[in-house]
């Protein structure tokens, strides 16, 4: 088990992560469970990758067409 300090950095705790627990990405995601503090590290996603994907797509899109509307009686 490795133990580390919490300190206090400006109006918050924080705590100084050893270098064989580094983590890749500048942002994290905290969650109490129970006692214990779960870090999972948040990787960002590049919304320009998004956009190169959907202009990749050839052709039309084909969509669903809608089916009939059910009457049904209003809810009181």
């Amino acid at each position: 088990m490795t133990r580390s300090k919490v300190f206090k950095s400006g109006n918050s705790q924080a705590v100084r992560i050893p270098q064989e627990f580094a983590l890749p990405y500048g942002e994290v995601e905290i969650i109490r469970r129970g006692r214990e503090l779960v870090i999972t590290p948040i990787k960002k996603q590049d919304g320009g990758a998004i956009f190169d994907a959907l202009a990749s797509i050839e052709g039309p899109i084909e969509r669903e067409q809608p089916t009939e509307q059910q009457e049904r009686e209003p809810i009181l």
